[in-house]
């Protein structure tokens, strides 16, 4: 009777992970493609929850591909969709797939709310993340790659001084963006063709060309006079941008011809960062969901993180050796979209150790091959973006 009774039991078992493994096939359903080797783009649709999950995992092992950031219309305050990125970027680099990345201000146009670094140089530098929703000031969770392929997602700080021949310094208080008050803003081309017009003051300006770089120093020479704003920008300047207070001080001492160090750095200092670019918030932590965490630390409201949205994230392994880009399809009948919860349990499901929520809603764009595989939400389709990164083969 006992062997009987064993053997209902067994048979019991295997009926019923039959019938679970049926129900799954029918419930879901997942196609996976090798893109290049080491990298692999796999397409979930879930029928149940009503969702298009794309997933393109990197395996950072094969050195010959890294992850860059890339700025709309090469500018700070460009927009331009994802697509259009890869297409202009593919004439220099083999591009096998992006996402869009960071947030933007719609005002500004398509100025990144975080820091942002592109091929290890500063397209914008701030010490407070620059969002316009925030519940309060803070620092949002940023990701960042090194030159040598090591991925971190940091609540990364700007910070910039200059060292003058004399050995006295000054903090630099951005890169790029609007100056702020009795401070100091250093510009560079990804600003644009010249330094921003500011009506509340006027800003002190001097130009500097640039010498050489080692690591995070500049070594450059001041070329030009001290003389008031709108200072045109070229590709190997620099534009020293200062006022009020501050302004007397630093006036005081640079002048033409002299030698200046200036150090640029993210902080934590993780190495030399070749790729930076913000999100909103860390949802993944140490394998552990933390998204229903994101409302109080990172200032994020029910709205935005309870709602379901079209979401874009990145995220990396436990031994850090795979990169994941994701996009879930949000707000039409063949995909619902997700909560900041239930993306980090998508993202943990697929292998993610540490994860960060990007720019959803319309902006949420996957491009593989030069072709948009996901469905924007948009009724326009596509939408310009401040920011897109991509998977690249790197250089010989």
């Amino acid at each position: 009777m006992k062997k009987i009774f064993y053997l209902i039991i067994l048979y019991s078992c295997y009926f019923t992970a039959s019938y679970s493994q049926a129900q799954t096939a029918i419930d879901s359903s997942i196609a996976i493609q090798q893109l290049t080797p080491g990298i692999f783009h796999k397409h979930i649709f879930d029928k149940k929850d009503t969702l298009s999950i794309h997933v393109v995992s990197l395996n950072l092992k094969n050195n010959s591909y890294t992850v860059v950031a890339v700025k709309g219309n090469d500018t700070l305050l460009g927009r331009e969709t994802t697509s259009s990125m890869v297409k202009r970027i593919n004439r220099n680099h083999k591009v096998i797939a992006a996402i869009n990345s960071d947030f933007f201000k719609i005002k500004y146009g398509g100025e990144p709310e975080n820091n942002l670094v592109i091929n290890g140089e500063f397209a914008k530098g701030t010490k407070i993340t620059d969002s316009d929703y925030d519940t309060f000031d803070n620092v949002h969770y940023q990701f960042a790659i090194t030159k040598n392929n090591k991925p971190f997602i940091e609540r990364f700080q700007f910070e910039g001084k200059i060292i003058t021949k004399s050995g006295m310094e000054f903090k630099i208080n951005r890169v790029n963006s609007q100056t702020d008050s009795n401070t100091i803003t250093l510009y560079n081309h990804y600003q644009g063709y010249a330094t921003p017009s500011n009506n509340k003051w006027k800003n002190l300006e001097i130009r500097l060309t640039k010498l050489t770089t080692n690591g995070d120093t500049l070594l450059c020479k001041v070329t030009g006079n001290w003389h008031f704003g709108n200072t045109k920008i070229n590709r190997n300047n620099y534009i020293l941008s200062t006022n009020f207070k501050m302004a007397d001080k630093v006036n005081s001492v640079i002048h033409h011809g002299d030698t200046l160090q200036i150090l640029l750095k993210l902080i934590p200092d993780l190495g030399k960062i070749f790729t930076a670019t913000g999100g909103w918030g860390r949802i993944v932590y140490n394998g552990k969901n933390v998204a229903d965490s994101t409302d109080i630390f990172e200032g994020t409201f029910p709205k935005f993180s309870v709602t379901k949205h079209p979401r874009t994230g990145i995220g990396f392994s436990k031994d850090s050796t795979t990169i994941y880009l994701f996009t879930v399809d949000g707000r039409q009948e063949s995909s619902s979209g997700v909560s900041l919860k239930q993306f980090a349990d998508i993202m943990i499901k697929e292998g993610v150790y540490q994860g960060l929520n990007l720019d959803g809603g319309g902006s949420t764009t996957m491009v593989i091959n030069n072709k948009v595989v996901n469905k924007p939400s948009d009724k326009g389709g596509e939408r310009p973006v401040g920011v897109s990164i991509a998977i690249i083969k790197q250089k010989n």
